[in-house]
């Protein structure tokens, strides 16, 4: 996502727009932990926009401590429970007060439980008892906890991050599953990667300054992005309409209420556009991947789908781009150059192709203005080393 500004790039100041601070939160969280970009950006959308997120990988990549730093910058309550199948209810929303209960008084003990958290974290979701997975579905979906006397508690949570080893077997997760708008598989270290995780793992804690954000500010960054979705409605309802009905067409399902409710699809379009500065349909067409059911099936489907919505040239294109980058990070000047002209090929092959270029005139003639751009850098650069 080149869109997205860094840590370095953002100095958050107390007079920085929401969108810099978010922005400043995703690359100091990043810069956290190495070959973890994606999933502390995610992370930070389901924050900002309220939504619900699911992990899904082995143990040991990171899942929980991103969770836990992230946790750390915001000023509000924190909920962890790791489950197991036997896991009841009071264990996650209190127990019942005895002393109340004894003296023919319903109460129940919720401090520092799931009903008074702002950020929760629920370590193996899946493996939890039907009848806790009640409780968390009413939590999730309407913030609320309905009790054993019928009594409804408002629940604040902002945001609900779960973590799974394995995907949800059987119809009775599937609902529950659901729930979670945004839903992403981590992968292990490659392992070129991991000398630079060792490295930033021992010299951790050399810089301690953390971005903090207040409920007050959440509150805020989350109505600036309702703002913006509501002033791009018709942006956002053409690509969405597009790209749902492409992915059903390949059977991807995805509900309803997933593609419709604004408090699901289009906050997520809508967060990921404002904070990155793309336009809604690249942001769209990106976060689409986060909303499939599973990992293996729907892959394949999903890569056709994208293929008739999305021209390859344009994906290689940017490829190519960000390797160009990464060349010249590593100060292979020549190579970075090759790669950018590549790309900018790539980009000007589909100005012939009327039909496709008139889809993505915008998309093609920003890339092909910001590639000229670096391909100029790269040129100054060589010429002042000579």
């Amino acid at each position: 996502m080149e869109n997205f500004v860094t840590a370095d790039a953002v100095k958050p100041a107390e007079n920085a727009s929401y969108r810099e601070r978010v922005a400043a939160l995703i690359g100091e969280l990043s810069s956290e932990f190495v070959g973890r970009e994606e999933e502390s950006r995610l992370a930070v959308m389901a924050l900002v926009t309220r939504t619900n997120l699911v992990l899904i990988g082995e143990p040991g990549t990171a899942k929980s401590a991103i969770l836990r730093s992230l946790a750390e910058r915001v000023h509000g309550s924190y909920y962890y429970y790791l489950m197991n199948k036997y896991t009841i209810p009071d264990e996650i929303v209190g127990p019942i007060d005895p002393i109340a209960y004894r003296n023919g008084e319903f109460k129940r003990l919720m401090g520092n439980r799931l009903p008074r958290a702002n950020v929760a974290f629920i370590d193996e979701i899946f493996k939890a008892s039907s009848e806790t997975l009640n409780t968390l579905l009413n939590v999730m979906n309407e913030r609320t906890f309905v009790d054993l006397d019928g009594k409804i508690y408002s629940v604040p949570l902002i945001s609900l991050v779960a973590a799974s080893n394995e995907l949800p077997q059987g119809d009775e997760l599937a609902a529950l599953y659901d729930r979670f708008l945004i839903k992403h598989f981590v992968q292990a270290l490659p392992s070129d990667r991991l000398k630079d995780a060792i490295k930033l793992n021992i010299n951790a804690g050399k810089n301690n300054k953390k971005t903090s954000i207040g409920l007050a500010d959440l509150d805020g960054i989350y109505h600036e992005i309702v703002g913006y979705m509501k002033s791009h409605v018709d942006e956002i309802a053409d690509i969405i309409g597009m790209l749902i009905g492409t992915m059903r067409t390949n059977g991807i399902f995805v509900s309803d209420r997933t593609a419709s409710s604004p408090k699901y699809l289009p906050i997520l379009v809508s967060a990921w556009a404002w904070v990155s500065g793309t336009s809604v349909k690249k942001a769209a067409l990106e976060v689409s991947k986060y909303i499939l059911q599973d990992n293996d099936e729907q892959l394949n489907a999903f890569s056709k789908a994208m293929e008739s919505i999305y021209p390859k040239d344009l994906r290689e294109a940017f490829n190519r781009i960000s390797e160009a980058d990464n060349l010249l990070k590593a100060g292979n000047l020549g190579e970075a150059e090759n790669k950018a002209m590549e790309g900018i090929n790539l980009a000007q092959g589909l100005i012939k192709k009327e039909n496709m270029f008139d889809l993505y005139k915008d998309e093609i003639n920003e890339f092909t203005n910001n590639a000229i751009e670096k391909v100029k850098k790269i040129k100054t650069l060589r010429e002042q080393i000579r």
